[in-house]
């Protein structure tokens, strides 16, 4: 008896210490529905419609965001494993450029480099033929921000239902995105949402609301 209590006491104390391990490899953690970062010092709110999951602390990628219920549009109504989820990705980089050269180097057709490459594979909105629709400043406590928002086309071959041939429908249609970057130092904080474009001016609505919550440390 003594032999099974003292085994389920180190049982209970090797999972505790495991689960704590996971919380410190983790990039920050969620309390009260507020997302914290203690590496890169920066706070945001994270709304009840939307689920998180908070990627490893040696990533850059910090934690996503998925709208829980969204709308299909009507050409995946038989397959709507095609719509794009609203999606909200937040990343932090490095670089020595400010906030609007940092804007200009990943809107320029003439400048390349292995960075930008990497953050275009991550940010699909950007990826392609992006249209700017616009451009703004944005104020977070003593720094200034920049978001940009815009469209891309995409192409998607989508299965016809009950088809037991390989003939698909081809779609033709556009992602919509915002983007929004802030300096902390050398760090620089990105946020990048994407959604269908029907549906992009609503979902919009959601990112400003994050933005508005979301906090430099000092």
């Amino acid at each position: 008896m003594k032999k099974l209590i003292a085994m389920t006491l180190m049982g209970l104390m090797f999972f505790g210490i495991s689960e704590a391990r996971k919380q410190q490899d983790l990039a920050g953690k969620v309390e009260n529905a507020t997302y914290s970062d203690g590496k890169y010092n920066f706070s945001m709110g994270i709304p009840s419609t939307w689920d998180f999951s908070i990627k490893k602390d040696k990533s850059p990628i910090r934690m996503t965001l998925s709208k829980k219920s969204y709308d299909i549009p009507i050409q995946f109504q038989h397959a709507p494993n095609y719509t794009t989820i609203p999606k909200i990705m937040v990343y932090v980089d490095t670089t020595n450029l400010s906030t609007e050269q940092f804007i200009d180097s990943l809107l320029s057709n003439k400048f390349n480099s292995k960075q930008k490459n990497a953050l275009l594979n991550e940010f699909p909105v950007l990826y392609g033929d992006f249209i700017l629709k616009r451009r703004i400043k944005i104020q977070v406590g003593d720094v200034v921000g920049g978001r940009i928002s815009g469209q891309t086309k995409y192409t998607k071959e989508v299965q016809r239902q009950g088809s037991e041939s390989d003939l698909a429908d081809v779609v033709t249609d556009f992602y919509g995105g915002s983007v929004f970057f802030i300096k902390n130092g050398n760090n620089i904080i990105i946020f990048h949402l994407i959604c269908e474009w029907r549906y992009f001016e609503v979902i919009d609505k959601d990112f400003a609301e994050i933005l508005n919550g979301f906090k430099l440390g000092k």
